[in-house]
């Protein structure tokens, strides 16, 4: 287990398809690759929380924390 894992997936709908992501990685990627163009302030503070969980800078709990109030506000939840 990384130490940048997620203790619960979040689960999202990504390109016509549910996406579960396990931890800050996959979740840095959702944002960056698989995010509509509307970005707002949640969306901003979850990849920044995500990519510094994977430096080991941030706990995982805050970056998961982040990336659903993202995915919440941008109405991606499944």
């Amino acid at each position: 287990m990384s130490d940048f894992q997620f203790t619960e997936p979040v689960v999202l709908r990504a390109g016509g398809h549910l996406l579960e992501v396990r931890d800050a990685l996959q979740a840095s990627r959702a944002l960056t690759e698989s995010w509509p163009e509307t970005r707002g302030k949640w969306y901003y503070a979850a990849n920044r929380a995500c990519r510094s969980a994977v430096k080991g800078e941030t706990s995982a709990i805050l970056a998961r924390r982040m990336f659903k109030e993202a995915v919440d506000e941008s109405r991606l939840g499944a």
